[in-house]
């Protein structure tokens, strides 16, 4: 076989390399930018239509009390406000989503360690409570859990890690606003 032969075969190979890794790189970039299209919107569908600046914040701050896992079943921990926003927990945690049963505490707090916002109401029967935490729930799946809870001193508490607004009243503006400022915000946070 001649040189020339083998010369104009390597080039026919680096040309086809060449034209391949072109290809793979032009792939690459589609779905980088696939998936960072796809993230904006997750992230922009779970924006709220409430301006912070515009609602005051009436939540007060909790000291933490640690992130310590216990084993389930362990006596009942003691925590500093009602319901908890930190201290010692369960290793597992829940599923956002709306819960019409009681869910133990030491399960939610694991969940605001990670940056969930925990919406719990006192009263089994408040449909109009729960119909409005649940709307609620819809706009962040990804970030609020709703709960009952009849240990709740107020009608409606809302929770994240070391903070914690009570309310009288469904107050959609407060609960939005809240979530705004306060989801993921906590020791281990999710990312997004």
């Amino acid at each position: 076989m001649s040189k020339s032969r083998t010369r104009q075969r390597r080039e026919i190979k680096q040309a086809a390399n060449r034209s391949r890794n072109l290809l793979l790189t032009g792939v690459a970039v589609v779905a980088v930018v696939v998936i960072g299209v796809a993230v904006f919107l997750i992230n922009r569908s779970q924006q709220f239509d409430v301006d912070v600046s515009t609602v005051p914040d009436n939540s007060v701050t909790y000291p933490s009390l640690g992130q310590t896992h216990i084993p389930e079943g362990s006596p009942r921990p003691t925590y500093n406000s009602n319901p908890p926003t930190s201290g010692d927990h369960y290793a597992n945690w829940v599923p956002t989503r709306v819960y019409s049963e009681v869910v133990p505490d030491e399960l939610m707090v694991h969940n605001l360690e990670h940056g969930h916002i925990w919406l719990s109401y006192r009263d089994a029967d408040d449909t109009e409570a729960i119909e409005t935490l649940t709307q609620i729930q819809s706009q962040s799946p990804n970030w609020i859990v709703v709960t009952y809870r009849p240990e709740n001193d107020d009608r409606i508490a809302v929770a994240s890690w070391g903070r914690l607004l009570t309310l009288d009243e469904p107050d959609e503006a407060q609960i939005l606003a809240f979530v705004a400022r306060y989801r993921n915000q906590a020791p281990e946070s999710i990312p997004g």
